[in-house]
């Protein structure tokens, strides 16, 4: 019960933040998203100890390949989504103007503390803490449930069914390889290509 309550509080404070990040907007986007992902990374911090097994060659390859793939399956979703014609291309250009970093703080921000933020309070408190429950592939699509939800913020459909995609990938990493820095890596390279290298607008 205590550890249900733990996994509650964490999510309350998590879609507070999110909310106050993409929603209410009191300040500029790029100050409270990296602030808020402070906040997780402390409690992710302070109540699970984080999973930092030691890897191989081969590990860190799936992380590279991982966050590689994943961008390339979102370019085609984006292809696809121009080719059928679906009402969702003004949606992406909303998100890009949200979240893609412009000013140079934004990117320290964005690969110093939100993406390690999120794979260590999402995959290394949130996964981790919901298998201590279940077992690790249940924990793997109830954490990326949870992962996705929070997103819903942003106002975009798109963005729930990246997070409900790249979620699991990155669960699998962690539970996989046992280290958080897998996962870190994998979600660095995807938002690398996706925001800063070959933006798909």
């Amino acid at each position: 019960m205590q550890i249900l309550k733990l996994i509650l509080g964490g999510l309350i404070v998590a879609h507070f933040l999110l909310w106050l990040s993409f929603a209410w907007q009191p300040l500029p986007f790029w100050v409270l998203f990296p602030f808020a992902l402070l906040i997780l990374i402390g409690i992710a911090i302070l109540f699970v100890p984080i999973k930092l097994q030691p890897v191989s060659f081969s590990d860190y390859l799936l992380g590279l390949g991982t966050g590689f793939g994943l961008y390339i399956l979102f370019a085609l979703g984006k292809n696809l989504i121009e080719w059928l014609n679906l009402p969702f291309i003004e949606q992406l250009h909303s998100l890009y103007a949200l979240v893609q970093p412009v000013e140079w703080w934004h990117y320290l921000m964005l690969f110093l503390i939100v993406i390690p933020g999120e794979e260590l309070f999402w995959r290394g408190f949130v996964f981790q803490k919901v298998n201590e429950y279940v077992s690790p592939i249940l924990a793997i699509i109830i954490s990326s449930v949870l992962y996705a939800s929070a997103h819903i913020y942003a106002g975009t459909f798109l963005l729930l069914v990246a997070a409900l995609i790249a979620g699991p990938v990155w669960a699998y990493l962690y539970y996989r390889t046992q280290n958080i820095n897998i996962a870190i890596l994998s979600h660095s390279i995807f938002n690398l290509f996706l925001l800063v290298l070959l933006p798909l607008l």
